[in-house]
């Protein structure tokens, strides 16, 4: 359970998937409603930015429930829906096909973030875990 690793993780994924990912998606968007191309640096860094500022805020709530929820599908489940609903009110307002783009991309991100993070916990390469079965 470190805090450390959880904010690094949801911080630099929130870069890769939210921040460059909602950029190439809003281009994707455009895109497909004929707008001629707009690009700022300015916008750019302001979606990355926030994309990033998302991560470390969705690697905050990941720590915290890892820390007080102990069984992993509660802990799961609660991540994903406290933050999917988060992201639903930011993209409130839109319509409906860009609501399910970027939501669809803001729960490939928590499914990845919860991934790593479980993977992160389990036993590493080279430590020894034993099971039995009972039944």
């Amino acid at each position: 359970m470190d805090l450390k690793s959880d904010l690094i993780r949801g911080t630099l994924l929130g870069f890769v998937i939210l921040g460059i990912g909602s950029r190439l998606l809003m281009r994707v968007v455009a895109l497909m409603q004929g707008t001629p191309g707009v690009w700022t640096f300015e916008g750019t860094l302001t979606v990355v930015f926030l994309g990033t500022v998302s991560g470390f805020g969705a690697g905050v709530i990941y720590h915290l429930l890892r820390r007080f929820v102990g069984r992993a599908w509660v802990r799961s489940t609660a991540f994903i829906l406290i933050c999917a609903l988060i992201s639903w009110r930011g993209v409130h307002g839109v319509p409906p096909y860009q609501q399910a783009m970027f939501m669809t991309l803001a729960l490939v991100y928590l499914v990845i973030v919860d991934v790593m993070g479980r993977l992160a916990g389990s036993p590493g390469v080279g430590q020894h875990t034993s099971f039995t079965l009972t039944g």
